[in-house]
């Protein structure tokens, strides 16, 4: 499996099967606070978490030949989609509304997407996501969990590969934070050069390690 960042929380999943799954496609220019590049493409499933425009898009989804955005499991052609109900902020959705969590299994690996979550969740209540082979977390705090409880939420369930995102860059014009905040918290991290990691069960690393993908837009 190949995990394309394109930013902001926009990840792409190309298997070997030549299967490509978009998650949480932004609007180019949403709220007037997104300088990313449009999302071009045609995708077998779009995974959206809220309706939020910094995490869906209309034109990406009509590139899309199946749309996931409701809580529950799929299957779609072998791959399983799991979407986890949780919440965008620490009122029970009040302040934000509902935010999903999903987890992809595909090629023998459980990779999840957080979404915006926006409160903490404990191993006990969502055992679903111990010991993931990727994790893609939201670290940039304000709109979703913070570094520090980013950090703490990474170390209670143990995922092999940590991807953090939603967070401050220069394409970003939100009052959150860089990705350092998240990083000096972590014991590994791997600064990659680019966009994309190619993940196989053979080649995850025994404990668990911090990817901070560049944006690929």
């Amino acid at each position: 499996m190949k995990i394309k960042y394109l930013g902001h929380a926009a990840f792409e999943l190309n298997l070997a099967s030549g299967a490509c799954y978009v998650i949480d496609p932004y609007t180019a220019g949403a709220f007037g606070t997104l300088k990313y590049a449009p999302i071009e493409g045609n995708f077998d499933v779009a995974i959206v978490s809220h309706s939020h425009e910094d995490h869906v898009s209309r034109d990406v989804l009509s590139h899309s030949m199946k749309i996931v955005n409701k809580a529950g499991k799929v299957t779609l052609g072998g791959i399983t989609i799991e979407s986890l109900m949780t919440y965008h902020d620490e009122s029970k959705g009040s302040s934000r509304g509902n935010n999903l969590i999903s987890i992809v299994e595909a090629e023998g690996l459980r990779v999840a997407h957080l979404g915006d979550l926006g409160h903490a969740i404990a191993p006990k209540n969502f055992p679903m996501l111990m010991w993931l082979d990727v994790l893609m977390i939201p670290v940039g705090g304000h709109f979703t969990i913070d570094a520090a409880a980013a950090a703490a939420l990474a170390k209670s369930f143990e995922p092999k590969i940590v991807i953090p995102m939603h967070y401050l860059t220069p394409k970003v014009d939100l009052p959150i934070t860089p990705v350092e905040n998240f990083t000096k918290l972590m014991d590994t991290v791997e600064i990659a050069k680019g966009s994309e990691i190619e993940v196989t069960k053979t080649t995850l690393p025994k404990k668990m390690k911090v990817v901070v993908l560049q944006p690929a837009n």
